[in-house]
């Protein structure tokens, strides 16, 4: 097991969860469970010292908080993610359009915005999206889409409209994200409000671009790739600041299901994104670059046996294996693109099952010293309860969620 020193950071608590992004200009335009926030961003981005000469690597993009905080620091940054949804909104936050030319994108869409009047299938969905979004609505939203791909006549306008319409779809659903999953309700909102919602929406955003910091939209980027397979040059950043997936067994292609496929894909294409995923969930079955240097260390494939034997079989010891290669593989990557002397800060949270503890962060920093890293501490950040289900069965017990530092 790693020796790497633990230390309290309990001051940045509130830092590696999302909430204060919710009520953050632009931040809040579309924002992911489990983000870390800007403040985190921002004291990293101090502590080393970075500059407008450097650039940042997010390779677990998300909803792009990594390239706006940077972004408001003057630093060039770029972010990998195989989900297009959380490409499309990393690219809103950090290249929108000017706001006179979105108000007066908004004055041609907004006249012909329109509930509609019957229930006529749109075929073209697929039937998670249909059945979600029942009778009138799907209808409804799916004029709201044709009307901003009419009027939009820019590619930043169209993903500004689009991402403000993507943000509310989940106040019409009735299936709507707890924890990993899809659960369905009866109470969503009705669709004769999504003009209001909608305006709401655009209001909002249009208010927020007078906190956006414009630049050279060349030195901030969003791309759609596998963190394993980072499609940058060797040594070309200096920071790594990113947040994998936890083990935690949540499917981000069902918890964004809807987005999803109403914005992006259809079902089989989103099932191949599903298994190419990281391996932070039982269906992922991923196309993986060869492991060559890896060795899974003894002391964690015996808690994932142990976990095995306590009546978890099959599918999460697998799960487990998966995870930690692929946590190799990024953190491969992460050493190959690192300029000598780069830092890198990976926020993970530890798990558990059947009651039994997994500590993730010090396997990360192990597993980072097989791939080339250097790690340097495990920051302790936050002490968080285990799931309602483990709790009930074997009472609390608080795991780790750690910000683990390497260099190169």
């Amino acid at each position: 097991m790693s020796t790497c020193e633990i230390t309290d950071y309990t001051a940045w608590q509130r830092w590696v969860v999302p909430k204060a992004l919710r009520t953050k200009p632009v931040h809040r335009w579309f924002v992911f469970p489990h983000s870390f926030t800007d403040d985190l961003v921002k004291a990293l981005i101090g502590e080393w010292g970075l500059g407008d000469r450097d650039m940042i690597l997010d390779p677990f993009v998300g909803a792009g908080t990594t390239l706006l905080a940077a972004k408001e620091c003057g630093i060039p940054a770029v972010g990998v993610d195989l989900s297009p949804l959380a490409v499309l909104a990393s690219r809103v936050k950090i290249g929108p359009p000017r706001r006179r030319a979105a108000e007066q994108a908004w004055r041609r869409i907004a006249p012909e915005l329109r509930v509609a009047t019957n229930r006529a299938t749109v075929a073209e969905y697929p039937e998670l999206v249909r059945k979600a979004l029942p009778g009138r609505s799907l209808p409804t939203l799916h004029r709201f889409r044709e009307v901003i791909e009419a009027r939009c006549r820019r590619g930043a306008e169209r993903r500004f409209f689009m991402l403000a319409l993507l943000r509310i779809l989940r106040k019409f659903s009735r299936a709507v994200p707890t924890g990993g999953w899809l659960s369905w309700r009866c109470d969503a909102s009705p669709i004769s409000e999504a003009k209001s919602a909608f305006r709401m929406s655009i209001e909002q955003m249009l208010e927020d671009l007078s906190f956006h910091r414009s630049g050279n939209g060349r030195k901030w980027a969003a791309k759609q790739a596998d963190a394993r397979r980072i499609p940058l040059a060797a040594e070309s950043v200096t920071a790594v600041i990113t947040s994998p997936p936890y083990p935690n067994r949540h499917d981000y292609t069902r918890v964004f299901g809807i987005e999803l496929m109403f914005g992006f894909m259809t079902w089989e294409q989103t099932r191949r994104l599903r298994y190419q995923l990281f391996h932070s969930h039982p269906e992922a079955r991923p196309k993986r670059p060869a492991s060559n240097g890896y060795s899974e260390p003894r002391w964690l494939t015996r808690a994932i046996d142990h976990i095995a034997e306590a009546g978890e079989r099959d599918r999460l010891p697998r799960m487990l294996h998966g995870y930690f290669l692929d946590t190799y593989l990024f953190l491969r990557e992460v050493r190959r693109v690192l300029r000598a002397g780069g830092r890198a800060a990976i926020v993970i949270g530890n798990a558990q099952y059947q009651g039994i503890p997994l500590d993730v962060d010090l396997a990360v920093a192990e597993i980072g010293d097989q791939a080339g890293l250097i790690p340097s501490e495990v920051r302790l950040v936050r002490e968080r309860g285990n799931s309602a289900q483990q709790m009930g069965r074997f009472g609390r017990r608080a795991s780790r969620e750690s910000v683990v530092i390497f260099r190169r």
